[in-house]
């Protein structure tokens, strides 16, 4: 019997219920620490008993072990395993932003710049999971969540395998979503590292074209289709692309990719270096006319015709016939011959010495526009020279770091990259480890924030700022660690800038939220102390920056002081 209130669930306090589907998530708080968390409440069946119910209560235990075995930037943290009464609890990160389900719902499919960076970072959690034993094995947009910024936390590891240890599950049990299954899953085959990333391969292909690879009006339709046919390639997909997705979705597993490092080492490089499976595809190619000739395909006579689609002269047009008669029947009387006298030469314009200055003028020009386009065209040289030379380099540097951000070790992969950049920062190693760097410490700094530890959250939102100052990720936390520590002013500051450069995204409107009570209790304290006009002023920032409720409140107060 649970001795614990419908508010609270072992030692954390409910605040909301955000989501029910098999289980129940609420929003908690950790209150000896003052941290917002997810809470996974395990819910049970009535009708559920004997060994049905403890192979649920297995299946959610072990989804905890499973994932709280993984420290993994792009993996969800796992808190707490536990135990209310009869009440099983999971502990774990709280994650704002959205699924990817609901952001391909909302506009459809991505670009493939966005796709390909949320699947890279997805391979790289799956590369530790695998690592650490695990298959996923319900790889899907819906247990993908995309945060503010543009991270990738892999979520629901409800079915995962832990290799080595016994199933839960009879041999040719079925268990995921049907259309992102493998076929072996399908088959209820045992299933190791490759079942994943046929599932990564379907996802990729619906995030780049909107839709699913497999289809049917049913369950039984789908599995068919995933099992036998093959999806079409994905329409606007460069080659490289559709092949790799082809061999990620490779019906034999021995034809896929071995593991996943292999299929992010192809996106990466933004070149297919495997085989796909099957026979290549000839394309036959149409023969070309010649001699400005059209080919008719219906077989009529082709005469040769302009760009502009009307027919050219004949060979002979223009030549003149000895039988060619004259229209009016009249012959034309021979011109007399006409004497032309040709005017006097001109004097010059320029005399000689004249002439021959600027000849030479015209030389030294010549030669000096020589001098500066050589010299820029060495200077050119030199510089790809040197870029192609320290690119190497880079890519060491960058690959490192890509291995030591896999097992978890982030400073290490940051010193990596930063070494990356320092040996070639023009180079596109250097530029993809720039790109690395500061999306690491965008997670930092979330995790800062949620931690509320203000000193280290102004130290990484500093150096986002300083890596891009137009982007809103670094003011957003910047404001936010000046809000933690009291100086409303720079907060202010910050939110605004967050807002100018976040616009409509989830920091612009974040920061909107914050503002709205920052301004409201600015202009209550203004009113308070009788500066009318002061105080009004902050009421209509509160109402420009604030949310709806905000908004509303702002206006009241204004209303009463005028």
């Amino acid at each position: 019997m649970s001795t614990s209130s419908t508010n609270t669930l072992g030692k954390y306090q409910i605040i909301r219920e955000i989501a029910r589907s098999n289980d129940i998530v609420y929003e908690a708080l950790d209150p000896s620490i003052n941290r917002r968390i997810a809470l996974k409440e395990l819910s049970i069946p009535a009708n559920l008993n004997g060994a049905q119910r403890r192979e649920r209560i297995e299946r959610f235990l072990r989804e905890g072990r499973a994932a709280g075995r993984l420290t993994h930037p792009n993996i969800v943290t796992i808190y707490e395993v536990g135990k209310d009464g009869e009440r099983y609890f999971i502990a774990m990160e709280y994650l704002e932003g959205q699924t990817l389900r609901d952001m391909l719902q909302a506009g459809g499919m991505l670009s493939i710049r966005d796709a390909v960076n949320y699947i890279m970072q997805l391979c790289s959690a799956l590369s530790y999971a695998h690592a650490n034993g695990i298959i996923h094995r319900d790889i899907k947009p819906d247990n993908v969540q995309i945060l503010p910024g543009g991270l990738v936390k892999l979520t629901d590891f409800g079915i995962a395998r832990l290799m080595g240890e016994s199933s839960i599950t009879q041999d040719g049990q079925v268990f995921g979503t049907p259309s992102y299954m493998s076929p072996e899953q399908v088959a209820g085959r045992k299933l190791d590292t490759r079942s994943d990333i046929f599932s990564v391969g379907v996802m990729l292909y619906e995030m780049i074209t909107g839709r699913k690879p497999f289809t049917g009006d049913s369950v039984v339709t789908i599995t068919y289709n995933i099992v036998n046919t093959e999806a079409l390639p994905p329409p606007g997909a460069p080659p490289y692309l559709a092949n790799i997705i082809r061999k990620a979705m490779a019906k034999d597993v021995d034809a896929r990719y071995s593991s996943i490092d292999q299929m992010a080492e192809d996106l990466r490089d933004e070149k297919f270096n495997g085989v796909l499976p099957g026979s290549p595809v000839t394309l036959t190619s149409f023969s070309q006319p010649t001699n400005g000739a059209v080919q008719d395909p219906f077989g009529h006579p082709s005469t040769p015709i302009t760009p502009y689609g009307t027919s050219l002269p004949s060979q002979n047009a223009g030549a003149s016939t000895s039988n060619a008669s004259d229209p009016f029947g009249q012959s034309a009387p021979a011109p007399a011959p006409v004497s032309i006298t040709p005017p006097p030469s001109p004097d010059p314009v320029l005399d000689s010495e004249t002439r021959n200055f600027l000849g030479v003028f015209l030389i030294v020009i010549a030669l000096v526009g020589m001098l500066v386009f050589a010299v820029w065209a060495v200077n050119m040289a030199y510089s790809s020279y040197r870029v192609s030379l320290t690119s190497e380099t880079a890519a060491k540097y960058l690959q490192q770091g890509n291995k030591l951000y896999s097992e978890g070790k982030v400073d290490e992969a940051i010193e990596q990259w930063q070494m990356a950049v320092s040996s070639s920062p023009d180079s596109k190693p250097g530029e993809s480890a720039k790109k690395r760097i500061f999306d690491v410490s965008v997670a930092q700094a979330r995790q800062y924030y949620d931690s509320r530890s203000a000193s280290a959250l102004q130290d990484t939102a500093a150096s986002l700022i300083d890596a891009d100052s137009h982007r809103p990720e670094g003011h957003f936390y910047m404001a936010a660690a000046a809000h933690m520590s009291g100086s409303m002013d720079v907060a202010k500051k910050e939110y605004e800038a967050t807002v100018r450069f976040g616009g409509a995204d989830a920091y612009g409107q974040a920061a909107r939220r914050n503002l709205g009570p920052i301004y409201l209790s600015e202009g209550d304290t203004l009113a308070a102390s009788g500066q009318k006009e002061q105080a009004a002023a902050a009421y209509e920032k509160a109402q420009r920056y604030g949310d709806a409720d905000a908004m509303q409140i702002a206006r009241d107060r204004l209303n009463s002081i005028r």
